[in-house]
Parts: C-alpha cells; structure tokens; sequence
C-alpha cells in the first residue's frame, strides 16, 4: 500500500519498506535488503494495513493504518520497538501521510475528510481541521509535505477539492482545479495532474503558470518491464532504483535496465477471502480482499497455488465464472474484465494469460454485483460506478470472441448493481445506494429482470428497510433474492413475487446446492432451504459469518469461507439430511 527507503539504523544497510494490507487479519512491514534482496517482516501492533508510511530521519517509520482504527504507530528502527498507539476519535483511515518543511508528519484521513499532524519528538498528535466545508466529503487524500511552509492535498468525492495548508498560521487555501492531486514540486512550479492532464502554478504565488516547456523539466523515475509496460521506481543509493508491482518488486542499476522481478521475499499472511468459485474438476478458486491476485485449491490433494497480479489497475476480483476451463473474472478498481487459462503459462506482462479484455472505467470500477453465466451463455457483470457518483452497469463478455458490452443504470435511479443471477433466458438483479467514496444513500432498493436484445422487462421497489447485497440466487425455475431480514421468491413466469421466507439476520449469500437445494448464509447460521416447498430443511452454526460462497462443486459439495479459511460441507452430509 505504501514504501519508502531508509538507512537501516541497525546493521547500516539501505532498505526498502513495504507496508502490507492482510485483510481481516494484522498487517506488516517488509523490509528488503536493496543489494541482497533478502527481506524481514515486523508485523503492526494492530489494524489491517497501512496507506501512510514516513521514514523520519532514519530513526523512525511512522505508520498510519485503516480501515478499522486508523492508528498512529511509530515504530524505533534501532530498537525495533513500536511507540504506544495514538488515534483520533472516529477516524478509520490514515491515507497517504508526508514530511512537512516543520519536521513533522502529516496524513489525510477518511470518514473525517481532517488533516492530521504528528509530532515525532513529543509523540502527539492533533487534528488541524477538515480540509473541506463540504460535509458529505469525507476523503482527505493525498498530501504532499514538498512546499515549505505547505502541506498541499486532495480530496473529495462529492465535491473536489485541491488545497494548501499554511502550516504556520494553521489555515487552508483553495488553489488550482478541484479533481487534479499534486505530481509534483519544485523551486519554479507546482505540477498538478488529472487523468494524463497537467497543470503548472507558481509555488510562491499559487498563480497559475504557462505550461510552456515546463512538462520536460519533470522528474520520471520509471523503467521499463519486460512486455514493454512502465513502471514506477523508487531512487536509491548511488544512483539504482527499487520497485513494487502488486506482488513482485524489482532491484535495478539504472532506469535504462530491464528489470528482473521477483516475489516479495517474505510469507504472505493468510487474507480474508473475497470470492469464491468451484470449476469443473471441483478445485476451489478464489480471490482475497483488496489482494490482486487469484488461488488454486485442490481439496483431494491439499495443494495450493497464488498468482502474481492478474491485471495492472487494482486487480481485486470480484467475479469469477469457468467457461470451457477458463477463469472469466471481474475486477476492481479499474472496471476490468480478465480471462485467465490455467492450462497456459501465465503471462499477464505481455497481456497474453490472463488477457486484460474492454474495460467499464472510468464511469464504473467496482463489480459489486460479481459475475454470472447468463442468457446466451455470456458471462454477466454488476457494476458500481466510479468514486463520487452513484449508480450502476450491466457488462456482458461473449466467451467465444472475448468481445464486451455494457449497458449503464439498467435501472435508472442512481443505484448501484449489488447481486446479480441469471437463468437461460433473464439476467435478475438487485440494487442498492452503496458507492465508492460516497456514503451509503438511503433508498428504496430494487429488483429488476433483465432480457438480452429488449431491456429491462420487469422492476420492484422494495419497501423501506428491505436492504439489498449480495445475495441472490436462481434455482427451480425461481428466484430468491435477500429483502431485509427476508429472503422474497420470485416466479418468473407470473413475473410476481410468490412467496417469502424470513430468515432472522441478513442473509450474506444465496447458492445452488443441487436441484432441490438452496444454501442461505445469514450471519452465523447457513439455512438448508427446500426449493420445492420453500421450506428450511435444517439450520447449522457456522464459525463466523461468511464472507464467500460457491455453488456446489460438480460432486455436490458445499463450498464457503469465514475470514481466511475455506470450508467444505460434504454431499453426503447434505444427502443425509434430505433422506
């Protein structure tokens, strides 16, 4: 999520500091040695992860975590012992954090849109204020600490802003064009950019300036990987570069080498699972949250496999679908589709396995509502919109010419796609007021039946309180979708709601078990639900609440995850009940 260099204090050796997101579990720090690329991990005293990362003066790393806490950690690098925690009162969120010209350090936060600053010599923090007037802004990212005198920062999403904090007067000033984030500072111009577009201004003045020539007087650290693609690289000492992506980093002696990337030279934690899926030979695939990369469980061996990145945008899969063995994914933040052949070498830095397809981005970049197979036997897509916004997309891949479609706000009340499920001739969807960088709008959520060639055929409102998710499934020729503390049946051919069946706790998960068989994951309980008399068959415990399903595998196993762990519930447990 964030890295730095420092001077190692402790044996005097330069290093590379990586600050790792474990999602449900603790994050770490990762330092590799820049000439023998050995690493050492030093887990956080608590949170996830950490977006804010400051090396002061090669004595310290100050650490600012999410997504729970938002911690202050401050870590002594000679002793390698963590300072006691320090926190503001409802932040969940350190963002990106910098170096002011006065020697502390600053960091933008979330849901409090604040500027905070720390003071490393006192060990104190404090809140400078909002960064914005705007109360549904709740972002304050990113900082930058280069303007003496200065911290200059972003922020949003409802209404952009571009700021300069006067550090000694405490006060903020606007400057530039609200949406575009500082690229760059120096002695003769602050560089803001937006999407490829620059904008140059007067540090002194914060005037806007003439671009004239000043676009080749910018610092571009990047090498070229092998593929051809750029990436970022970090200076170092005597004149080589370091750098991350996803999964891999890279040591080189100048940006004219090529680089050779390796893995991250410690063990991964184990990460919350964000998707699940089963194909066709019954090994479990899946997805981490915010984790970039897919794995390969065989249940009858035990063996396991994790890729490296399976896109260059985010790549944190949400869809995953197996069409004549290949892997169709879709993936945040960049609005991807991904197929992937596991029977093919991999091969994503020459987008050739897994091949990055037609991208949603930049109206939608989240596929809150997974993927499905769907009418056709193309594979369909929910969509979020892009940060700032509401609303939602339907995408469609055909798995033959690897072509894609969308179609935006299916229903057009500014909702996201939530769950989508699909039968042979309609695409069932609902929707709900969730956005990226926006709170949550409290709205009447839908339902809506989509046919490929005509459009939308069918729309229910929900009544007040009847929340929409993730869950929803077809099964028997019917359609449950979660309503509420309810799961509501549809029939299709009445095009009528025909019955409901209360469930007590919002259900995370609907799957197909078999043809008489629903599993419902409603926080700490899965409902076996009889799909011929709508009826629960029986009612187990589960170790926590769930954050994945699959349908069952080709043998009729039940598949789910609880935080990092996958679990199996045998068919012949699920025969023995039915019998």
């Amino acid at each position: 999520m964030a890295h730095t260099v420092m001077l190692d204090p402790l044996d005097g050796r330069e290093k590379l500091v990586l600050s790792n997101y474990a999602a449900g579990q603790t994050g770490n720090l990762i330092f590799i040695d820049t000439v023998t690329g050995e690493g050492e991990s030093i887990m956080l005293p608590g949170d996830g992860g950490a977006w804010g990362l400051v090396n002061w003066r090669n004595e310290k790393l100050v650490v600012g975590t999410c997504p729970q806490h938002a911690y202050l950690h401050v870590l002594d690098l000679k002793t390698r012992t963590w300072a006691e925690p320090l926190q503001d009162p409802g932040e969940k969120y350190f963002w990106k954090m910098t170096l002011g010209s006065d020697g502390n350090v600053y960091g933008g936060t979330w849901p409090g849109c604040s500027l905070l600053r720390y003071d490393p010599i006192h060990h104190k923090l404090q809140n400078m204020g909002r960064a914005s007037d705007n109360p549904k802004n709740q972002y304050s990212r990113p900082v930058d600490g280069s303007l003496p005198g200065y911290i200059l920062l972003a922020g949003g999403y409802d209404e952009p802003f571009l700021k300069a904090f006067h550090i000694e007067s405490g006060t903020f000033r606007d400057f530039g064009t609200p949406g575009f984030v500082v690229r760059e500072v120096t002695d003769s111009f602050i560089c803001t950019a937006k999407e490829g577009e620059l904008e140059f201004y007067d540090p002194r003045t914060f005037e806007r300036l003439p671009d004239d020539g000043l676009k080749e007087k910018l610092t571009v650290n990047a090498v070229t990987l092998p593929g051809g693609k750029r990436a970022n690289a970090v200076p170092l000492a005597n004149g080589r570069f370091a750098g991350v992506r996803g999964q891999d980093v890279f040591l080189v002696g100048s940006l004219a080498e090529t680089p050779e990337l390796f893995r991250i030279p410690v063990e991964a934690p184990a990460t919350r699972i964000h998707t699940i899926a089963c194909d066709e030979e019954g090994r479990i695939w899946g997805s981490c949250e915010f984790g970039q990369t897919i794995f390969r469980l065989d249940p009858e061996s035990g063996s396991e496999w994790n890729s490296s990145s399976v896109c260059d945008a985010g790549g944190e899969v949400y869809g995953i679908v197996f069409v004549d063995g290949k892997l169709f994914m879709s993936a945040y933040v960049g609005g991807d589709h991904v197929v992937y052949d596991p029977a093919l070498p991999w091969d994503q830095l020459n987008n050739v396995n897994p091949r990055t397809l037609m991208s949603v981005s930049p109206d939608f970049v989240r596929p809150e509502g997974r993927s499905v197979r769907g009418p056709g036997g193309g594979v369909w897509t929910g969509w979020s919109a892009r940060y700032g916004t509401y609303g939602g997309a339907l995408s469609r891949i055909d798995p033959l010419t690897l072509q894609v479609e969308s179609w935006r706000d299916p229903i057009p009340n500014e909702q996201q796609v939530s769950g989508l499920t699909a039968d042979d001739r309609y695409l069932y969807f609902a929707t709900n007021g969730g956005a990226s960088g926006l709170p949550y709008k409290d709205v009447r959520c839908h339902f809506g039946v989509w046919e490929p060639g005509t459009g939308l055929v069918f729309e229910h409102e929900f009544e007040p309180g009847e929340g929409t998710g993730n869950a929803i499934a077809a099964a028997r020729s019917k359609v449950y979708v979660r309503a509420g503390t309810c799961i509501r049946i549809f029939d299709p051919q009445t095009k009528t709601f025909a019955g409901d069946l209360a469930t007590g706790t919002a259900c995370s998960w609907l799957v197909v078990v078999d043809s008489r068989t629903l599993a419902a994951f409603c926080g700490n309980k899965l409902l076996l639900i009889d799909t011929v008399s709508d009826t629960v068959l029986q009612e187990l415990e589960l170790p926590g609440k769930v954050g994945a399903a699959a349908d069952a595998t080709p043998t009729g196993d039940l598949i789910f995850a609880v935080g990092e762990a996958v679990y199996m519930l045998p068919s012949v447990y699920i025969a023995g009940i039915r019998s």
